[in-house]
């Protein structure tokens, strides 16, 4: 008997009923389920021209909503209910991509998480490496719906038989249902096929496949429809398919749609620091002063970077001093050296359990890169958070052409600066890059550098007389408030319009 009782324990175990828990003995967030990343053939060879060819895709571990987001979930956020038929337990429907989105971000906003989309109608974003709800991609729907590493390869989300896991057509032709009541997919996830359509994050291309990123593609960069699927309460079985895809535009609702919610598995950024995905630039400008050419590419690997100039009142809970001229508790901090700047990131990361990263004798200050502590950027991961790194849209300042919308300068700053955060940001929704305070970088200053820069993550100069400024300033015109204007000054001044930014390794 004890044998017994073992070995179905052990069987327990073994399929996750005891102890549900996701892959490496972490236990899923509330309504979700655990998606371990594999390779799978995406796609099909039944001759629906969208969904051809089959083509191989690997997917990173996820979590995607058990259930389709419910109406009594959608009210408890938006506090409305826009759906036709009403039912707190059945999907919330009738309700639009842009909608879906607007709530992914409050459901984030309201559980303390980093909100991933940002931006609005055809130049949305979405920061997927921040620890929020999304919308699926069109590849990670799929792989859910097919179960994943779990897959029996079946036609619909969990079986060959649509009645076994869907409300469709031949059984609920003109209303949709309470979640969860058929048979849920080899993952637990239910009515992936039926019951209510399910947007997915991408724009529509009907050629995709033919030139999809092997791993973790996200869809087309621009379109004029977003992709959903599933099929819903009043479909035909075919539409039930976990292959198919259709799409419409992001306005667009009716009664038969609805959604579910997916998160990356990650972890949570830091507080007011923003991802920032490597890639390879043009750093400099051939219209530049000496220092600033030639343009020459550079290629970064992924990094944070925080969303405002360090302010007073994140200084003093550090330094607990605070020698700013223009005194505000949401000001960036002033009146700092080099030396100063390099101290706040060390002991903020000894305050936060960090490793820090920056290693002083005397004068002489060494850098460990590998460090997950704050440190300055370099200045070459500073114009590429400027520029708006991969988003990108080649403005002459960070975020806009127009310095009014993005910095305060000479023109409008009454001669002095601003607390942080008050102008539009850029296109990674980072602020007061043009303008505000100059910010110190990492690297020593060399007029020529740039004809001799190490071409992957340079991190400047091995020595030098004076250290690299970015950002122009509240007294200085636009000249100085470009994505690649430098100047730089000795590591031991400090003025009224010299302060800081961090940044942490990815």
């Amino acid at each position: 008997m004890i044998l017994k009782a073992l070995s179905v324990l052990i069987m327990l175990l073994f399929w996750g009923v005891v102890f549900p828990f996701a892959a490496g003995g972490e236990e899923p967030p509330e309504g979700l389920a655990a998606v371990k990343g594999g390779t799978f053939g995406m796609g099909t060879d039944e001759q629906w021209s969208n969904e051809e060819p089959i083509h191989e895709v690997t997917i990173d571990d996820f979590y995607i909503g058990k259930f389709e987001v419910t109406q009594q979930e959608w009210t408890a956020v938006m506090g409305n209910n826009p759906s036709i038929f009403k039912g707190e337990s059945l999907p919330v429907d009738t309700v639009s991509w842009y909608e879906a989105v607007e709530y992914c971000n409050k459901k984030s906003e309201k559980e303390g998480l980093q909100p991933c989309y940002r931006g609005e109608g055809s130049d949305m974003q979405c920061d997927f490496e921040a620890d929020g709800y999304r919308l699926p991609t069109d590849a990670e729907w799929e792989y859910a719906s097919r179960g994943g590493l779990k897959s029996n390869h079946y036609r619909y989300s969990g079986s060959n038989n649509p009645g076994e896991v869907a409300w469709y057509e031949m059984n609920a032709p003109e209303n949709t249902q309470p979640v969860g009541q058929k048979m849920p997919n080899e993952l637990g996830i239910y009515d992936m096929s039926g019951n209510a359509w399910e947007w997915c994050w991408d724009w529509h291309d009907k050629d995709y496949y033919r030139h999809s990123p092997l791993k973790n593609p996200r869809g087309a960069s621009s379109g004029t429809t977003r992709i959903y699927r599933g099929g819903s309460s009043g479909s035909l079985s075919v539409w039930l398919r976990s292959t198919g895809r259709y799409s419409y535009p992001p306005s667009f609702k009716y009664w038969y749609f609805g959604f579910r919610v997916a998160r990356g598995k990650t972890g949570k950024p830091a507080k007011d620091m923003i991802f920032v995905r490597g890639g390879t630039f043009k750093m400099g400008s051939p219209q530049g002063k000496t220092g600033e050419k030639p343009g020459h590419p550079v290629t970064l690997t992924d990094f944070y970077i925080g969303k405002y100039e360090v302010t007073q009142e994140e200084w003093m809970e550090v330094m607990n001093y605070n020698h700013s001229i223009f005194k505000g508790a949401k000001n960036p901090v002033d009146f700092i050296t080099w030396y100063e700047a390099v101290e706040y990131c060390n002991k903020r990361s000894q305050k936060q359990g960090l490793t820090p990263c920056y290693t002083r004798t005397g004068d002489r200050v060494t850098c460990n890169f590998e460090a997950d502590g704050y440190r300055l950027p370099t200045e070459a991961e500073w114009e590429y958070a400027c520029r708006g790194g991969l988003q990108s849209r080649g403005y002459r300042c960070s975020g806009s052409n127009n310095p009014e919308e993005v910095g305060w300068y000479r023109n409008n700053s009454w001669k002095k600066h601003h607390p942080v955060g008050q102008k539009k940001p850029n296109e990674l929704g980072i602020y007061d890059m043009s303008g505000n305070v100059a910010e110190w970088c990492w690297d020593w200053y060399e007029l020529d550098y740039y004809e001799k820069s190490s071409r992957e993550n340079p991190p400047g100069p091995s020595w030098g007389t004076h250290r690299v400024v970015r950002g122009g300033t509240w007294g200085q015109d636009t000249d100085y408030m470009t994505g690649f204007f430098r100047t730089s000054y000795e590591p031991s001044q400090q003025f009224y319009y010299l302060g800081l930014r961090v940044v942490r390794r990815k």
